[in-house]
């Protein structure tokens, strides 16, 4: 099963109509112009020649890239069925102060390791919850 994730990008596939419309406009213009302008400067060697399979080849590639770009990012995903997971528990962050003033005697043992224990019960006490530790 195919599906997109961000399905309302692939609406920029219709924004290729137009700009291959123009390139091919502009070839029309470059190669008449080439063609007037260019039988004077060819007489004198001063215009190599216009290779028109290259071009078509650069066009391709554009078109291939950009369509491309415009699939990836729709962010298609392959799978056989969906699912949804339902996840339980919180996020917690916890910060913690690591200054010289956390090193004080005035409680038994001190403040940095009473807040080491404290953490610790906490964390024993939680299962399935995710929790991050800041230090300052």
């Amino acid at each position: 099963m195919l599906r997109y994730e961000n399905i309302e990008y692939l609406n920029l596939l219709y924004g290729l109509i137009p700009i291959i419309l123009l390139m091919v406009y502009f070839r029309n213009w470059k190669s008449k112009a080439l063609e007037n302008f260019g039988k004077e400067l060819s007489k004198h060697g001063l215009i190599s020649t216009f290779s028109k399979g290259r071009e078509n080849i650069k066009f391709a590639l554009l078109i291939f890239c950009i369509s491309s770009l415009i699939i990836g990012i729709s962010n298609p995903q392959i799978g056989t069925k969906m699912e949804e997971v339902k996840r339980e528990g919180v996020d917690l962050m916890i910060a913690l102060d690591l200054s010289n003033s956390m090193l004080a005697e005035d409680i038994k043992p001190n403040r940095l390791e009473r807040a080491q224990q404290a953490i610790s019960r906490l964390i024993d006490k939680l299962e399935g919850d995710r929790i991050g530790l800041i230090v300052f």
